[in-house]
């Protein structure tokens, strides 16, 4: 998993986390960057752990946002393109996801 990845110091700076599955706790205790975590109406909410990223030196930098009209997959291969709205959220998905990329890469 990525944000596992970004506790290992293994050159990782930051995480795009988008309908995740399979996140403990400690994975947001030992996240040593900031983290956009977008999720489905079909994902754990998380946001208990998710403060825990918040409460960080890099917090202000993460993000959370929830689409409790999408399924799980929702930006993938489980998308309904043919449905305006979820081609309206999952752009929305791609602009947040670049724009935090280029903020929290600086």
């Amino acid at each position: 998993l990525a944000i596992q990845a970004l506790g290992e110091n293994c050159g990782i700076k930051s995480v795009s986390l988008v309908h995740p599955s399979m996140l403990e706790l400690k994975d947001f205790e030992q996240a040593q960057g900031p983290v956009l975590l977008l999720t489905s109406k079909d994902d754990p909410e998380l946001n208990e752990e998710f403060a825990v990223v918040k409460a960080k030196p890099f917090g202000q930098l993460s993000y959370q946002e929830r689409y409790n009209d999408r399924i799980h997959g929702f930006c993938g291969a489980r998308g309904d393109f043919t449905d305006p709205e979820v081609v309206r959220d999952v752009n929305r998905v791609i602009q947040l996801t670049a724009g935090f990329f280029r903020e929290s890469l600086k």
